[in-house]
């Protein structure tokens, strides 16, 4: 991750822009006329005082309403172009997040298992609401703002030069070393919001993770505990948000007082001038003027800096998120699996996980013929689930093959070959909505007819007819209105639907009692007819009419063959079947 704002990244900040160019330009005009108007504001007025009525005669009365309807007319062109630009530039800002935001999202998904492994949802969710919500009003305000305060501050040094050079060159000699300020100050700011959204993530991670195990928080009575550990990391994340106040305070104070001091020099030094004869009332009033409409641009610019240093934090982390590679993906010439036989084969398949280079499988070699069942059994850890998760290619062997019919699977469009794998885990993920959306699930266009078939097949119809609203009743988040055996009953059911070639049953039924075991157990019998099965499973009385058994061991297969040959050979299966 590059951590910064650097070249690359500014082409890609600015490409959002692209497709709201010309709401862009219009927002920018009209911020511009916004600015100019407030910009003649103190020259009108100068007119009236220097002019009008100092030398009052005959057509003064005239030209004091002229110049009063001109200053009426510069405040309602103020007025409707302050509503213009800010609500066409909050829309422009909120369809640019919409487009991150689906961006994100989509790169979230396209990310591999690995990623999602060492990243929590606390996490990513911060990045995908906070940050991205930072950088909406960076991108509609910061343009704006910067193009007023630039037109502000340059038309104020051009008319003020115009009327008076000397007072003018006193009056923003100071400016130099607001600047100075500014860009020290920044780049201590720039550092102590990246802290504080790194801090931000943590306290989210952490809130997420005990919310999400709540049960077991209140099972094993550990309420304080976890109080204690949310206290550290919310005041971590005070402590860095209080340090930011601290430098914006000194900043927004150091800058803030700018129009006051250059009110005071031109007082002062204006009051020498007119006592020396260079210099009139009127003339000071209008500088007076001038110097106190510098408020307004010094606060724009004060928010500008606000939402600039926001803005750009949010940005890089955005980036940092953005610019990780998957680390599974489609070749350039992918093919399509299409209606294929299910055969499946290791050849000499090696695997460790990025962060480790120590393999967890190594040389591995096995086939299984279509329409077979084979199962993987051995100690917790050995990598048996790894042979499923590489079967569906959510991750990529380190070395070997595996092959779906003879061919490579990274030879595969992922969406093919997952089509055709179905796969039911022990913690089963059932998302919030109805029994109905999560049936179908396993195929979005199904009719109510398939949806209640399968429902049949899987043994669940019956229950879901027992709740109050059928296939309409609501599950809860993570289907916590439902037991164990009832949620791997509707995964199950998504399978019948999804009807893949290809069936991984990992250790499916090890969480649920005998009888939930023995229920799901008939629908799996019938999921599996006419399918290449691979079952992984603890329970080895869940395994016995297996076509083959591979006994994993070490990282390769220590043996393999039908339930009574591993008995009769009374060694590893034999062993973990007797235990």
């Amino acid at each position: 991750m590059q951590s910064k704002f650097t070249k690359q990244r500014v082409k890609k900040f600015l490409s959002y822009y692209r497709p709201h160019r010309n709401i862009f330009i219009m927002d920018m005009f009209f911020a511009a006329l916004s600015a100019a108007s407030v910009l003649l504001f103190p020259l009108v007025s100068g007119y009236m005082t220097g002019e009008v009525l100092t030398n009052w005669n005959g057509g003064s009365f005239r030209k004091l309403l002229a110049a009063a309807a001109v200053l009426v007319l510069l405040t309602l062109l103020k007025m409707v172009s302050n509503i213009i630009y800010a609500y066409f530039g909050h829309a422009m800002g909120a369809k640019m997040e919409e487009t991150m935001r689906r961006e994100l999202f989509a790169h979230y998904e396209s990310l591999s298992f690995g990623f999602h492994a060492r990243n929590s949802t606390g996490k990513l969710m911060t990045v995908l609401s906070n940050d991205l919500t930072n950088m909406t009003e960076f991108f509609h305000h910061a343009p704006e703002d910067l193009l007023m305060t630039v037109i502000k501050f340059i038309g104020a040094f051009v008319i003020m030069l115009g009327i008076n050079v000397p007072l003018t060159l006193i009056v923003f000699a100071a400016l130099p070393f607001l600047g100075i300020a500014a860009y020290y100050t920044d780049k201590r700011m720039e550092k102590t919001l990246l802290e504080n959204k790194g801090h931000l993530s943590e306290l989210n991670e952490y809130l997420e993770d005990t919310l999400s195990g709540i049960r077991t928080v209140k099972a094993f009575g550990k309420e304080k505990e976890h109080l204690s550990r949310f206290q550290e990391k919310n005041t971590l994340y005070t402590a860095s948000k209080c340090l930011f106040y601290k430098l914006e305070a000194y900043f927004y104070e150091t800058v803030e007082s700018y129009p006051q001091f250059l009110s005071m020099m031109v007082v002062i030094f204006g009051s020498l001038f007119i006592a020396r004869g260079d210099l009139n009332a009127a003339v000071l009033v209008t500088f007076l003027l001038y110097a106190g409409s510098l408020s307004e641009p010094i606060r724009t610019m004060l928010n500008f800096m606000r939402l600039y240093e926001e803005g750009k934090a949010s940005f890089i982390r955005f980036m940092d998120m953005i610019e990780i590679k998957p680390t599974v993906t489609e070749c350039e010439n992918a093919v399509s699996l299409e209606n294929p036989a299910g055969d499946i084969a290791f050849n000499q398949v090696s695997f460790h996980y990025e962060d480790s280079n120590e393999n967890i499988l190594e040389n591995l070699s096995f086939q299984v013929k279509s329409g077979q069942t084979v199962a993987f059994v051995g100690a917790s850890g050995i990598g048996k689930t790894t042979v499923a998760s590489l079967i569906a290619r959510f991750y990529d062997v380190s070395g070997g093959t595996v092959a779906i019919d003879g061919i490579d699977i990274r030879d595969l469009s992922l969406s093919s070959l997952r089509a055709h794998v179905g796969i039911v885990q022990q913690e089963v993920y059932i998302f919030n909505g109805t029994v109905r959306d999560n049936i179908r699930y396993g195929q979005e266009n199904a009719s109510e007819e398939e949806i209640v078939n399968a429902a049949k097949l899987a043994n669940i119809h019956d229950f879901i007819l027992s709740l109050e609203h059928g296939y309409d009743s609501l599950v809860g988040t993570k289907g916590i209105m439902l037991s164990g055996g009832q949620r791997q009953r509707i995964s199950i059911a998504r399978l019948f639907l999804k009807n893949p070639r290809i069936l991984i049953m990992d250790e499916a039924t090890s969480a649920l009692d005998y009888e939930n075991e023995e229920i799901i157990q008939q629908s799996i019998d019938k999921l599996k007819q006419n399918r290449t099965s691979i079952l992984i499973a603890h329970r080895l009385s869940t395994i016995q009419n297996a076509d083959r058994i591979f006994v994993l061991s070490d990282k390769y297969i220590a043996e393999q063959g039908t339930h009574e040959e591993l008995l009769a050979q009374n060694g590893e299966y034999a062993r973990l079947y007797q235990h």
